[in-house]
């Protein structure tokens, strides 16, 4: 029921006793002390595939793929700044078991600073007065998912990239994409500063404007939820000691989540789901106002301890809306992340769903057959049916939340209260619905 999916049962061991990672998958790459490549050096590196995308996903999948023995050129990715010391960067996901799972499996998770790592022990849902409550302990794991900072994966994937020579960086982006010809042909992709990459396979992790979707004519079903997300950062009058908040309420889906202390204050992240007049609205305030608006929620969210709230940085936005590719493959090509799927951030799945889009990708290449070419359309199709089910489930999971928690939903508020109740009074399926959104099998 209402926003399970948000949390993860999680078996991976917890930051601190990050030692010791194994690699995703047999015959990896032997590290080197080679950064990204001048493209100038590149002429002899011929790619088994290209990669077009330069974010989390795009720069996981490059990793991953390179440790089954495949050459990786990955096209747009540029390494992202340095962590501040004496603050939080805007953007942080709530990482599921099976993404910690593949992180650690690319020797990327114990990279990441564990000081910026919040395990979740506890997640508080509220809406219309009923309670919906997911417990690490009582699920017998160490937490629920873990917080973490999107620079702070993508700075240990840089640093991971920079030591496997199975993947050339190149920073240009690709500005056109065009078939070969014949029946096992590849791709030609053209970059901005003129030349010309070949390749058998196309990656698409080029985000919700894809490129590579386009150019393989795969068309898109989109829903438009009129909100916006927006996060932000406060320091709280008390830890959250773990615990993450949400609620559903009129101005739309606002949850809290826990950070690290920094500094010796703790901390909690903002992402509210706001219809867009009022996203409009929150985000002309000044930084105090807009605490004092988001501190009139915490008796809403079962957070009262909290206050006051104080502002911590910036503020970030950007629209929210469900488009699902309608096809992951085609000819040549597969689709990872947002290029593939968006969805409703109430239940923090997109980046776990893009990794798991990865996991799926590299074991299908990996298990192809002596000789057999990675764009075997066989291949792709494995691929694709191996992603059909958690997508559409979460897709559809979170549009359903999304609606009928919506100002003008149909179903009264006394019905969905009963339904939170229902759900919390029965551990079974609260065990369920955590195991399901762990992105791990859910019937082991």
């Amino acid at each position: 029921m209402a926003a399970a999916c948000a949390v993860a049962r999680t078996v991976c061991r917890p930051p601190q006793t990050r030692t010791g990672a194994r690699p995703l998958l047999p015959n990896p790459s032997q590290p080197s002390a080679a950064t990204s490549v001048h493209p100038r050096f590149m002429s002899s590196f011929s790619p088994d595939l290209v990669i077009c995308g330069g974010g989390l996903s795009a720069k996981a999948c490059a990793l991953a793929l390179a440790q089954t023995g495949l050459r990786v050129t990955l096209l747009g990715a540029r390494p992202v700044a340095a962590l501040p010391a004496d603050a939080y960067t805007l953007r942080v996901y709530a990482i599921n078991a099976a993404s910690c799972q593949l992180l650690d499996q690319l020797r990327v998770w114990p990279q990441i600073p564990a000081a910026r790592v919040q395990p979740v022990r506890a997640m508080h849902i509220q809406a219309d007065g009923a309670r919906l409550e997911f417990d690490a302990q009582q699920e017998q794991v160490e937490a629920l998912a873990w917080i973490v900072e999107s620079d702070a994966i993508e700075a240990a994937l840089d640093l991971a990239l920079g030591f496997e020579r199975g993947v050339h960086r190149d920073a240009e982006h690709a500005v056109r994409l065009t078939r070969q010809p014949g029946s096992a042909a590849g791709w030609d992709v053209h970059t901005a500063d003129g030349r010309t990459l070949r390749a058998p396979l196309l990656v698409g992790a080029d985000g919700e404007h894809s490129l590579v979707r386009r150019s393989a004519g795969i068309a898109t079903d989109t829903h438009d939820y009129v909100q916006r997300g927006l996060v932000t950062h406060f320091v709280c009058a008390a830890p959250a000691d773990g615990v993450a908040y949400q609620t559903f309420a009129d101005g739309g889906v606002i949850a809290l989540l826990p950070l690290p202390p920094l500094q010796g204050q703790p901390m909690v992240s903002l992402v509210w789901s706001a219809p867009q007049p009022l996203a409009q609205d929150l985000l002309s305030l000044s930084a105090d106002a807009l605490a004092s608006r988001v501190q009139a929620y915490l008796p809403a969210l079962g957070a009262t301890h909290l206050a006051p709230l104080q502002p911590a940085g910036g503020v970030g936005s950007w629209p929210l809306q469900r488009q699902l590719a309608r096809r992951l493959v085609a000819d040549g090509v597969a689709l990872i992340g947002d290029a593939a799927h968006r969805v409703h951030p109430l239940a923090g799945q997109g980046l776990n769903l893009g990794l798991q889009d990865v996991q799926a990708l590299a074991h299908t290449l990996q298990q192809r057959r002596p000789g057999q070419a990675v764009n075997d359309p066989r291949l792709l199709r494995r691929y694709a049916r191996a992603r059909a089910e958690q997508v559409l489930a979460l897709a559809t999971a979170t549009d359903a939340l999304a609606r009928l928690y919506a100002a003008h939903s149909l179903v009264p508020a006394p019905l969905r209260a009963l339904g939170l109740r229902a759900t919390n009074a029965l551990p079974a399926v609260k065990h369920l619905l955590s195991r399901y959104a762990s992105g791990l099998p859910y019937l082991a």
